[in-house]
């Protein structure tokens, strides 16, 4: 099996198997990613060429070659304000949030409404459970 390398800690995008993307973190040895960050569910994946993957970097690296610096300062607000936890224990689902922010932007210095960011929050989740999903059935294939 042929494998890639990416810097740890960042971002890719990948093919998500049912005919969409889906936004994964590198794991510390470079050839792997989490699509979820609950080590006591899910198995870290390796990065094959057939995922398609795009390097879209760090956080801050996807934020400002995207032109989302106010998004993300919005975003961040947002979480905030909402006393999300994810904000700080889940970058992986932050991260997809702002990757969903991406899609709806609209001329620079995108500023995106709740609504929008509500959306993208659904989304993430939703990249999330289909994870969650998709490590259970491994767990009860492979684990019987």
């Amino acid at each position: 099996m042929k494998s890639m390398r990416f810097q740890p800690g960042t971002y890719l995008e990948v093919d998500d198997l049912v005919g969409g993307r889906k936004v994964v973190m590198v794991c510390k040895d470079g050839v792997t990613f989490w699509d979820m960050l609950d080590a006591k569910v899910a198995t870290p994946l390796v990065i094959h060429p057939s995922l398609n993957p795009v390097e879209i970097g760090t956080f801050a690296q996807f934020s400002a070659a995207n032109g989302l610096q106010r998004a993300t300062r919005k975003l961040i607000a947002f979480l905030r304000r909402r006393l999300d936890a994810r904000m700080d224990s889940d970058p992986l689902f932050v991260m997809r949030v702002l990757w969903f922010v991406a899609q709806k932007r609209v001329g620079d210095a995108y500023e995106p409404d709740d609504g929008v960011l509500d959306w993208a929050c659904e989304q993430s989740q939703s990249q999330q459970q289909a994870a969650a999903r998709i490590h259970g059935y491994a767990n009860k294939f492979c684990g019987a």
